[in-house]
């Protein structure tokens, strides 16, 4: 009796030990897939000295079943409890992405297909350009990356009946969507978006060339949306759809996934005459005129970088 109560302390005690002994490594992150080998992930680990506790779970299906695929964080002197007790309850690391106003659908791909946190590809993918509402996104480790365009759609789709409603011109919010896209491409400047929508808007009312530069390198670049050169003469005769310098009126689609103040901007224009804007030296802002005459007398004072 003696014996197998001595044997009990002894394993109680090695229990107590395995549970309560601590990390040795400054916090960090273990990423855990579901099904793969608990064990051997925190030996390689080496945040403890002993793993026998995860050995444990290794075998017993009915608590391994409950760890789910996660990125878990094990804090500097955290022990073995406190890790296991945050694999089994779904305590994962939560992780952000932020989207800028202006990307392209296909740069956000992009992005979505660098980030090693997210599971699976997006490619060939069914995404309208102007479709993705640009914002921060909150996902974990394994999650999909469909699963953030899915995110970003129904933000969108919140922002359209937001605005919707608040619309007041004579442009559909498809268009308005359009003219919102190519706002943001000229200036991420929120203060003078209104003054841009104004140029557009009288433009547009008396059937002139929006004649806008991102619609050019929107074209050139097969909806990527940057350059890496500055844009020429030539470039503005490329023949597209989306050359706002051969074709009047809007392009047929967005040039980009604008921002909700784009948006803000494309509904509630300044009112205003101008007809012409031009990017100072620095390219901080723009200088507005109501007639030729004065935009060219403003591109004249840009290039002797008056303004």
């Amino acid at each position: 009796m003696k014996k197998l109560f001595l044997l009990f302390s002894l394993l109680f005690l090695a229990l107590c030990f395995v549970l309560f002994s601590e990390s040795k490594l400054e916090t960090h992150s273990v990423f855990y897939i579901r099904n793969d080998n608990l064990h051997t992930i925190m030996k390689n680990d080496r945040s403890f000295s002993v793993t026998l506790a995860f050995y444990f779970i290794e075998k017993l299906s009915i608590l391994k079943d409950k760890i789910d695929t996660g990125e878990y964080e094990i804090r500097y002197r955290e022990n073995v409890f406190s890790i296991i007790n945050k694999m089994l309850f779904g305590k994962k690391v939560t992780r952000k992405l932020t989207i800028p106003e202006g990307y392209t659908v296909k740069r956000i791909i992009e992005v979505l297909n660098s980030n090693k946190f997210l599971f699976g590809e997006i490619s060939g993918f069914e995404i309208q350009e102007g479709e993705l509402s640009p914002n921060t996104y909150f996902y974990t480790f394994g999650d999909s990356k469909v699963s953030i365009i899915n995110k970003m759609k129904n933000q969108m789709a919140v922002v359209r009946t937001k605005y919707s409603q608040q619309n007041k011109t004579n442009l559909s919010f498809d268009k308005i969507l359009i003219l919102a896209s190519i706002i943001e491409k000229e200036s991420g400047n929120f203060k003078e978006q209104p003054f841009i929508s104004s140029v557009f808007h009288n433009r547009l009312a008396i059937n002139m060339r929006l004649q806008s530069d991102p619609t050019v390198i929107y074209a050139l670049t097969n909806g990527y949306g940057i350059m890496k050169r500055k844009i020429t003469r030539k470039d503005l005769w490329f023949s597209s759809p989306y050359n706002t310098y051969r074709n009047a009126g809007l392009p047929p689609t967005p040039i980009c996934c604008p921002g909700e103040n784009a948006i803000k901007a494309a509904l509630n224009p300044q009112e205003t005459e101008y007809m012409f804007f031009v990017a100072t030296s620095d390219h901080k802002r723009h200088i507005f005129a109501k007639d030729y005459k004065e935009h060219l007398d403003n591109i004249k004072n840009v290039k002797s970088k008056v303004y």
